[in-house]
């Protein structure tokens, strides 16, 4: 069983602090609005369950304290390192590092997750596919492949390119505090969204830069990618209370098939 290939354009934009598995924890402890969803859908469909952008087991972990056959995947070696300390010594779930752009675990599974928008980690048409190849070739026949995404509109309003105030959170490593201030620009000819943050360590004052980009997705763009895979989406919604997908949405919601 492998990962499949994790080259170095994929390592490079998870080689910066954003993706070390303990500060991405300590950032997103709050994050958790999303959860019972894709427990409920894991619930619904049964395993095995595969995570693509598995993180450090967000949402692995609990799902697979439903008493489900859980693997998770993830580029970033950091992830999964955080993810196997929370995890313990044995699984489920089983998480390891691969790319999810070309990836051949040599099994399918009844349900794909790729959730928290990451698949706007995917920055050409091109990759995009790539994944959504990988995805159908290990999806069961009957199985369903899920995902979110951030309505384009919600995230580029804010991509006015000002410096300001980002967020903070405790600093896993020391005492003190991490703070972020950092500026957000769109280019609209690439869908790229560029996040160039600063973060500030209260411990000794130090500060490390990151550079983060990611690629925005609407249902349209989304549609014909899938059908290049052999997929089809067969169900939409606007958030995770299960609401229909609208105009005003600010999440889009897919649940995909084979055909």
């Amino acid at each position: 069983m492998t990962g499949g290939r994790t080259d170095d354009s994929a390592l490079r934009h998870v080689d910066n602090l954003y993706y070390e598995g303990p500060h991405y924890d300590r950032r997103y402890a709050t994050y958790t609005h999303d959860i019972d969803f894709w427990c409920d859908l894991a619930r619904a469909h049964g395993g095995p369950v595969l995570e693509l952008a598995a993180g450090t087991g967000r949402l692995s972990l609990p799902i697979a304290r439903l008493g489900l056959d859980v693997v998770g995947l993830d580029v970033a070696p950091s992830m999964i390192e955080q993810a196997l300390r929370k995890r313990g010594p044995s699984g489920p779930p089983a998480f390891q590092v691969g790319d999810m752009r070309s990836f051949a675990l040599g099994r399918q599974f009844a349900l794909v997750v790729l959730a928290c928008s990451s698949v706007c980690h995917l920055l050409s048409d091109e990759d995009a596919v790539s994944c959504f190849t990988a995805v159908a070739a290990h999806l069961g026949p009957n199985g369903v492949f899920a995902l979110d995404v951030a309505t384009p509109g919600h995230e580029t309003i804010r991509a006015d390119g000002i410096h300001k105030d980002r967020f903070s959170y405790p600093d896993p490593t020391a005492e003190g505090e991490v703070t972020v201030r950092g500026r957000r620009t769109y280019d609209a000819a690439t869908r790229c969204l560029t996040d160039d943050m600063a973060y500030t360590f209260s411990a000794d004052g130090r500060t490390e830069y990151v550079h983060r980009t990611s690629r925005m997705y609407t249902v349209g763009q989304l549609h014909p990618l899938l059908a290049r895979a052999g997929l089809r989406v067969v169900q939409a919604y606007g958030d995770f209370d299960g609401h229909q997908l609208t105009d005003e949405s600010v999440t889009q919601i897919l649940l995909c098939a084979h055909g």
